[in-house]
């Protein structure tokens, strides 16, 4: 933690700028996943409604771990001597924690709502089969943020679960989705 935190106190403002924009995309899923679920698909029972409720979930986890890291970038003392002081407050460890684990869930909670989704996608045909493999290996590869050695994929992988939210946002947005939950409804 003490090197975090050393870290931390030499780029505050990008810090407290990173922690913002995860408490921003945070806030944005919790609110893409409480859209979905008000989508006819759902209220039919053609998707599950674990799916926009885990992607809420990982929204939220996402934005309190952004919270976080906002708190921290201001809090972290500038002369990064006084870090150990910083360090020792209760407060900070709690914090220093909070943000780490809430990320990791938020993640976490994200790939299971691939998993899920993966399998709706599948039964509705058409684009959606074609990207439910993805979905659920993407799913898959979201639950290795628990692993260290897996570190350097963790962007890749954050990188890939923000197009697929896009593809599949555009995908609903477009009416293509509908198509293919219509042809179920039959």
């Amino acid at each position: 933690m003490l090197d975090s935190l050393v870290a931390i106190s030499d780029s505050k403002a990008e810090y407290a700028i990173g922690g913002g924009a995860r408490l921003l995309s945070g806030l944005t899923l919790l609110g893409a996943g409480f859209a979905l679920l008000r989508t006819w698909i759902i209220r039919e029972r053609l998707g599950s409604p674990a799916v926009p409720i885990l992607l809420g979930a990982s929204g939220a986890l996402t934005a309190l771990s952004g919270a976080a890291a906002v708190g921290l970038g201001v809090a972290a003392p500038e002369p990064a001597s006084a870090i150990p002081d910083f360090a020792d407050q209760a407060l900070t460890g709690a914090t220093y924690q909070f943000r780490w684990i809430a990320g990791k869930l938020g993640f976490v909670v994200g790939g299971l709502a691939l998993i899920v989704a993966a399998r709706y996608q599948w039964k509705a045909g058409g684009a959606l089969r074609r990207i439910a493999p993805a979905s659920a290996v993407l799913g898959l590869l979201m639950q290795l943020i628990w692993i260290d050695s897996a570190t350097p994929l963790h962007p890749v992988i954050g990188i890939a679960f923000t197009v697929w939210l896009a593809a599949i946002g555009a995908m609903l947005f477009s009416g293509r989705v509908e198509s293919h939950f219509l042809a179920l409804r039959r």
